[in-house]
C-alpha cells in the first residue's frame, strides 16, 4: 500500500506557505494603502482579461441581430470607466455617481505643459509670454502607462476619523508610474504618490497649491496648480513623469478648481431646459461618453482585414465612460433621450474622433494610422463635424444634477432623431 502521509504533509506545508505568503502580501498591501480609505474599481490582471467578456457580449448581439426591434429593450450597461487624470489609465468601476459634470471621479486632474507665445501674438511687450496648456495621449502616448487607483473614505477602517486628511479630501488618488532604473536606464520598476481627490482649503494652503489659468481647447479656466517643474520644491515624481513621457517643456499637474467647471453649450440642452447649467471639468466637451460594444465590433471586423495584428478589441482605445451591450451596431447614432436605470440623459451629439484611439491603452505605443483611418473610411456621417471627421459613440448630458449608474442597468430609448455636430 502506498504511504500517503508524506505527500499529504508536504501538501499541507505548501498550502500553509501559500496562505502565509498571501496573508503577508495582503498585509503589506494594506500597510501601503492610503489611510482610512478603501479602493474602488474592478481588479483586472491583463488587457485580455479586461475584454474577455466583450467577445461573449458581441457574439450574443450578432446571434440576435435578426430580432430587429425586439432587442431594443435588451440594451444594458456592460462596463463603466472613469479617468481620474485625463489621458492616463482608465479605472473600471461597478457603480458611478453621476454629477452635472459627469462621473464623480472622471477627469478631475490633468497634466499640462507651458507653451511660449510667439511675440507676434502677444498683446503687448509686458503681457504674459505664454501659458499652461493641457496635454493628452494625442501628443504623449506614454501617459497611458500611468496607472491611477481611486480610494474613498471607509468608515469601517481602523484609521477612519472625521479629521483624517484623506477623509476630509473625500478620498485620494494613488498614482503609479514607470520609474527609470539608474543602473539599466530602463523604466522597469514603478513608483507611486498620492493626491487628495478634493483638496480642502487647509490642504491647499499647506501644500502650496495655487490658482492659475490653464488652457483646455478654447477655454482657459482658473485651475488648481498642484505642482510644476518650475518649482524648486516640486516633488520628484513630476520630473520623473515629464522625462518618461518625453516632454521637454515645463511640466505641471492641475486639478479642476471648486466652482470653476467649464460651461457646456453647443449641442447640450440649455439651462432653461435642464434647470441647471451643464458643465464639465477637464473632459473634452461633454459630461459623458457612451459607446455600444456592437459598434466597436463593427470597427474591429473591418480593422482585422487591414491590420491583422489588431487581434483584440479596440474598445479601450475609445475611452468611453459607458459601454453597453444588447443592441445593434451604431444603434446609438440616432438617440436623443434615454433612460439608464432610474435616470434620464440627453444624448447631445456624436463623438468626433481624433487620432488618440491609435494609442494602445496598455502599452502607450501608437500605430501610425489605425484604427483612425478605418473609422474615417465609413463613419464620416455627421454633416456638422466637417469632411473627413469620423464619428463613433455619443456625448451625453445628465438631466439631473445627481444620479447613479450601475453595471447591468437597463437602457430605454425615449426619443430618437437627427444629429448635427456643432464645432467649437
Amino acid at each position: 500500500m502506498i504511504d500517503l502521509r508524506i505527500p499529504l504533509l508536504l501538501l499541507c506545508l505548501v498550502l500553509s506557505s501559500v496562505f502565509i505568503f498571501t496573508s503577508f502580501a495582503s498585509k503589506s498591501s494594506e500597510e501601503k494603502s492610503p489611510r482610512a480609505c478603501k479602493k474602488i474599481g474592478r481588479e483586472r490582471n491583463s488587457s485580455s482579461e479586461i475584454w474577455a467578456s466583450v467577445k461573449h457580449t458581441i457574439s450574443a448581439v450578432l446571434r440576435h441581430r435578426r430580432l430587429g426591434k425586439q432587442i431594443a429593450a435588451a440594451g444594458a450597461v456592460e462596463s463603466l470607466y472613469v479617468h481620474p487624470i485625463k489621458s492616463c489609465r482608465a479605472v473600471e468601476i461597478e457603480e458611478a455617481e453621476v454629477l452635472s459634470a459627469g462621473f464623480k471621479h472622471d477627469r478631475r486632474y490633468t497634466f499640462a505643459e507651458f507653451r511660449e507665445l510667439p511675440d507676434a501674438e502677444r498683446v503687448s511687450p509686458t503681457s504674459q509670454a505664454g501659458g499652461w496648456h493641457f496635454v493628452t495621449q494625442r501628443k504623449y502616448g506614454k501617459l497611458a502607462n500611468i496607472e491611477v487607483e481611486v480610494w474613498v473614505p471607509d468608515p469601517d477602517s481602523l484609521d477612519y476619523a472625521p479629521g483624517e486628511p484623506n477623509v476630509q479630501s473625500d478620498g485620494v488618488l494613488l498614482v503609479r508610474y514607470p520609474a527609470r532604473d539608474q543602473r539599466t536606464g530602463k523604466h522597469e520598476t514603478q513608483k507611486s504618490f498620492e493626491l487628495p481627490f478634493h483638496p480642502t482649503k487647509g490642504q491647499i494652503m499647506n501644500q502650496g497649491y495655487t490658482m492659475q489659468k490653464m488652457t483646455i481647447w478654447n477655454d482657459c479656466p482658473d485651475s488648481l496648480l498642484i505642482t510644476s517643474t518650475n518649482r524648486a520644491d516640486s516633488p520628484p515624481w513630476i520630473r520623473d513623469i515629464q522625462a518618461y513621457i518625453g516632454c521637454s517643456k515645463p511640466f505641471a499637474l492641475f486639478r479642476v478648481a471648486a466652482g470653476h467647471d467649464r460651461q457646456v453649450f453647443r449641442n447640450a440642452p440649455r439651462k432653461e431646459q435642464l434647470g441647471h447649467q451643464s458643465v464639465v471639468g477637464f473632459a473634452d466637451a461633454y459630461p459623458l461618453h457612451i459607446l455600444g460594444l456592437a459598434s466597436v465590433e463593427g470597427v474591429d471586423r473591418r480593422l482585422t482585414h487591414v491590420v491583422p495584428r489588431f487581434s483584440t478589441s479596440t474598445a479601450p482605445r475609445f475611452r468611453a465612460n459607458i459601454y453597453f451591450k444588447g443592441l445593434p451596431a451604431y444603434a446609438e447614432d440616432s438617440w436623443k433621450r434615454i433612460m439608464i436605470g432610474q435616470h434620464m440623459y440627453y444624448v447631445s451629439c456624436r463623438t468626433t474622433r481624433c487620432e488618440l484611439p491609435n494609442t494602445d491603452q496598455f502599452t502607450g505605443k501608437k500605430h501610425r494610422s489605425e484604427p483612425s483611418k478605418t473609422i474615417r473610411s465609413y463613419r464620416d456621417i455627421d454633416p456638422g463635424a466637417g469632411p473627413g471627421k469620423a464619428c463613433l459613440g455619443m456625448q451625453m448630458v445628465p438631466a439631473a444634477e445627481r444620479g447613479i449608474i450601475k453595471v447591468g442597468d437597463k437602457i430605454e430609448i425615449l426619443e430618437t432623431g437627427e444629429h448635427c455636430y456643432i464645432l467649437q
